[in-house]
């Protein structure tokens, strides 16, 4: 979360990540846990917890008069009560993205003396002075009184968790009488507000974000000691406030939004409000533990509010000529589906599916038009820019995707994650759910299944909600390489642990002559054109060793993921990266000495209906950019780089390429998708070792995209090693002929975004 400043410069934008606090209060109020939920901020005297009693020991074990008084049932009978004084109404609430400091504590009488107060030491009734008993309460009593009126409601439910808990709910309270008002209402008491955001939605994630927002955006430039003065968000109780109201307001919005299945709605919707419950909607998302989802399902109808989108934005714009664009509030709205398991929306029928596989087909297979890189993958050292740079450059070439948003009063900045590697997923997803609807291309293989498994769901059909702490890497990302000329990036060993094990997974290609027309820009061949899907394992091994930070990345060609320009025949080349590649291994948390870093290094084996393949890799820290080579034989075009990114549930998603073209031109590329065993989205049934796999099968059948009973079995059965051989063989020939097509189609299409072209060498050179 960076916060912007309308005075202050992009670069600024990205470079103070913490804002400047404009409130009032901020000065003299004092750090308080994100996680408490009592009411009591240190050291106020207005403030009350709802389970105490000022000394810790409330229990509430029956119910009191007061209970009785405000019982929820009795409130829900009255029919829009008006304040009982007739004096001036109640002063209206500021803006939520204004809110005021908070109002002085005020100076109220001891509970005791309340209550003697309200019943009358005489037994006069429940009046005094002409007020009723429940107006002479103090503040923070008449606040636990509205904090128990809603939460209560919520226990009542076959003692579910307390969510979706209206606080319209209040509104018999409020307009009791304006005295009453003007002790609960929003601008007078936020602690009130902070509290039942506390109970309403979960906070787990909230509360370790900012701690390591805390730790790792607030040091010097050495990375050690500290740097800025370091802002507490939330020392202000209207800061959760304010959330609360806004999340509530927009509740409101989505389910009218699903309603009428549109977006643009007078006075209740239009695109810029849209964008912004879209981020709110993926916050309560990565943030959930139980208590968010229920929210958004049962109070926000979040299917229908993407629903409508589907249909305003993404059906309406491949309607279009020309290619559809790749944009932030995209980027929301698919990762929403896939984090909620949304993503079959808009396959009610046949031709729905038709229309949907139209809309997707761009995104998937014309490479060239999107980018997938928080960074251009050739970069190897990033920033850009040292942390004390002034002003810079800025590369034309390089698109910034971080957009602004508000959230806690305040606005800030960051980059969703990328459109088109969600996409990938919901294609894949796609494809496994409506087989008979794609016509898959001669070639195209599967894995092999024994016929237990027959029926069993496929490797991308898994949809489950995990829990927040899985997203907190993504979270850190967004927030740490927003742009490659100043963003910090994450901690070197970031995604150490991600990525060793078993991986199974596919990947989409078309022929080369019909990708070449697809380069010099033919539309048609994208829309209309058949592709093959393979499928491939991989077994990866991590190793973490300490570099000084000018070799990072590698001193070899970034075509070999920057290693030597070697042929690993004997496998000698396996065994140097496991040995740290001539330097020294560490652990994740050993501490390095000024001037040097930790890199990921990678190494292992893979397995394809092409044959088998050795592995060896890295993991660029800024970004969590993962490159793989991947070498079937000594032919250039039986090397294969494989680029993409670990995202939530155990995915890994990106691009394979070729590393006949030069890494600065548009290569013939594709989508690939894999999953980790042992990962949440990995299914049970599938095997968990590369040993326990039985193979991948070769020649599905035209239109079969699931479970198939034919083909050879496992890696040790001669059948399917002499066929994978042949098919490697017969691949590898047709590739080297029509590679040199891909390569001279770049004077119609242009060169990449780093100018003249490189020399491509072969492996031999």
């Amino acid at each position: 979360m960076i916060k912007t400043s309308s005075s202050s410069s992009n670069r600024a934008l990205t470079r103070s990540p913490i804002p400047t606090h404009t409130h009032d209060s901020a000065s003299t109020s004092k750090t308080s846990s994100i996680s408490s939920p009592s009411f009591n901020g240190e050291g106020s005297s207005d403030s009350f917890s709802p389970n105490s009693n000022g000394n810790g020991n409330f229990i509430r074990k029956h119910k009191t008069s007061l209970d009785f008084i405000c019982s929820p049932s009795d409130l829900t009978q009255s029919t829009s009560p008006k304040p009982r004084e007739s004096s001036s109404t109640p002063k209206t609430s500021p803006s939520y993205m204004s809110p005021k400091p908070s109002s002085p504590p005020l100076s109220t009488p001891t509970i005791t003396e309340s209550l003697i107060t309200s019943t009358g030491q005489k037994g006069k009734g429940s009046t005094m002075n002409g007020k009723s008993g429940l107006e002479c309460l103090p503040r923070e009593l008449l606040a636990l009184v509205a904090y128990h009126l809603l939460t209560e409601r919520g226990e009542e439910k076959d003692d579910e968790e307390i969510y979706g808990i209206h606080p319209s709910n209040l509104l018999p309270l409020l307009f009791t009488s304006k005295s009453i008002y003007e002790a609960i209402c929003f601008d007078n008491n936020p602690q009130l507000y902070n509290t039942l955001f506390r109970v309403t939605f979960d906070i787990k994630a909230l509360d370790r974000r900012y701690q390591w927002m805390k730790n790792h955006l607030h040091k010097n430039s050495s990375g050690k000691g500290k740097g800025k003065k370091v802002f507490d968000l939330f020392a202000d109780p209207r800061s959760w406030a304010i959330d609360y109201k806004i999340r509530w307001e927009q509740s409101f919005r989505m389910r009218q939004v699903a309603k009428q299945c549109r977006i643009e709605i007078p006075d209740i919707c239009d695109k810029e409000a849209y964008v912004a419950d879209l981020w709110n909607v993926w916050f309560l998302l990565t943030e959930n533990d139980n208590k968010n989802i229920k929210f958004l399902h049962s109070q926000c109808d979040l299917r229908g509010f993407i629903l409508a989108f589907y249909k305003e934005n993404l059906l309406k714009e491949s309607l279009v000529p020309g290619y559809p664009r790749d944009t932030g509030d995209k980027a929301l709205a698919v990762w929403c589906c896939l984090l909620a398991g949304i993503d079959d929306l808009g396959e009610d029928t046949p031709a729905d599916v038709d229309e949907k596989i139209f809309m997707l087909r761009p995104y998937v297979f014309a490479c060239a038009k999107y980018d997938t890189h928080y960074a251009p993958w050739h970069y190897r050292k990033l920033p850009f820019c040292p942390p004390d740079c002034v002003e810079h450059e800025t590369d034309a070439s390089i698109r910034l995707k971080a957009m602004t948003y508000k959230r806690f009063g305040y606005t800030w900045k960051r980059a969703p994650p990328h459109f088109v590697l969600g996409i990938y997923l919901v294609f894949f997803r796609l494809l496994e759910r409506q087989p008979d609807r794609v016509g898959l291309k001669a070639g195209s293989s599967s894995f092999h299944f024994s016929p237990f498994e027959a029926g069993l769901p496929s490797l991308f059909s898994g949809s489950k909600l995990v829990p927040s702490i899985e997203h907190d890497r993504e979270w850190q990302r967004n927030i740490m390489s927003q742009d490659p000329h100043t963003s910090p990036g994450l901690p070197p060993t970031s995604f150490s642990g991600m990525l060793k094990g078993f991986w199974r997974g596919k990947f989409l290609f078309y022929d080369f002559d019909l990708y070449r027309q697809i380069l010099a820009g033919n539309m048609r061949g994208v829309y209309t054109g058949t592709f093959a899907e393979q499928a491939a394992e991989f077994e990866l091994h991590e190793t973490i060793v300490k570099l000084p930070k000018e070799k990072i990345g590698g001193e070899g060609p970034l075509l070999a993921a920057g290693f030597k320009d070697e042929f690993d025949e004997d496998g000698s080349q396996q065994i140097a990266i496991k040995e740290g590649y001539g330097f020294e291994i560490c652990d994740e948390n050993e501490e390095v000495q000024e001037g040097w870093t930790k890199e990921i290094l990678i190494s292992g084996r893979a397995r394809t209906s092409w044959g088998w393949a050795k592995i060896r890799g890295r993991i660029r820290s800024w970004d969590g950019l993962v490159i793989l080579e991947m070498t079937y034989s000594r032919h250039v075009m039986g090397r294969w780089i494989w680029r993409g990114y670990l995202h939530t549930g155990g995915y890994m998603v990106g691009r394979w390429r070729d590393t006949f073209t030069a890494e600065n031109l548009r290569g013939y590329e594709g989508a690939f998708g894999m999953i980790r065993a042992g990962d949440p989205l990995y299914p049970d049934h599938f095997p968990k070792r590369m040993e326990d796999s039985l193979g991948v099968n070769v020649n599905v059948p035209r239109g079969q995209g699931g479970h198939s009973q034919h083909g050879q079995g496992g890696h040790s059965q001669q059948g399917q090693s002499s066929q994978n051989q042949h098919s490697s063989s017969s691949t590898t020939a047709q590739a080297s002929s029509s590679s040199s097509a891909v390569a001279n189609s770049h004077s119609i299409s242009g060169t990449g975004a780093q100018g003249s072209p490189k020399e491509s060498r072969s492996p031999e050179q």
